[in-house]
């Protein structure tokens, strides 16, 4: 995409997390952009090649880049804190209404970029979990392929599912509580103690 196709996308990604969708419309498009329908779809063939656009650009602002840490030299420990700060800004972020419009009038988008989703998750959280048992900070003896599965399976199934409430989901509590839970079942006693600093200084500040 040229300049001026990122910055439309920009500008719809955040109307439909807004407004949903389905109550965004290519003519709300072109008149909240002040520009002519002509000039949209020029560049978007009609509102599916849009919505494809949307979620490939959120899907790029989704790649986090932990070159910063590989300098500083992070463990993996500090490395799942780092990558949960990011996570706990994307909840703030979520847009139920977004989802459901997505799921519901373009499931192959949903499903195309889901499998996007899962595959970058599964990634990230074994490679993670490859790097604490080598530097003696995960249990040696667990199965990073099976945990790594069973970690995704756990955030699907929550954010999937009517056991939460909406109000839950976003809610900071919630995932804070599935990253203690994933922590401490992953480490060993050498990576507990430090797990427990960790969190006692977080009590401090």
């Amino acid at each position: 995409m040229d300049d001026k196709a990122i910055n439309i996308v920009a500008r719809v990604a955040s109307m439909y997390l807004e407004y949903g969708i389905k109550g965004v419309t290519m003519d709300d498009v072109a008149h909240k952009l002040a520009i002519s329908k002509k000039t949209l779809y020029q560049h978007f063939k009609d509102k599916k090649d849009l919505v494809w656009a949307v979620l490939a650009y959120h899907d790029s602002k989704k790649n986090i880049d932990f070159s910063i840490l590989d300098e500083r030299n992070t463990n993996a420990i500090n490395e799942l804190f780092y990558y949960y700060e990011i996570q706990v800004e994307m909840i703030k972020n979520h847009k139920p209404a977004f989802v459901h419009d997505l799921r519901k009038y373009y499931p192959d988008i949903y499903l195309h970029f889901q499998k996007i989703k899962h595959k970058r998750i599964l990634e990230s959280v074994k490679n993670n979990l490859k790097k604490g048992k080598k530097e003696g900070l995960y249990r040696n003896d667990l199965n990073e392929d099976i945990i790594s599965r069973l970690n995704l399976m756990r955030i699907e199934g929550i954010m999937n599912s009517d056991i939460f409430s909406v109000e839950e989901l976003v809610s900071t509590n919630l995932f804070d509580e599935i990253f203690r839970y994933h922590l401490f079942g992953i480490v060993s006693d050498k990576g507990r103690k430090i797990l427990d600093q960790k969190f006692n200084n977080i009590l401090n500040q």
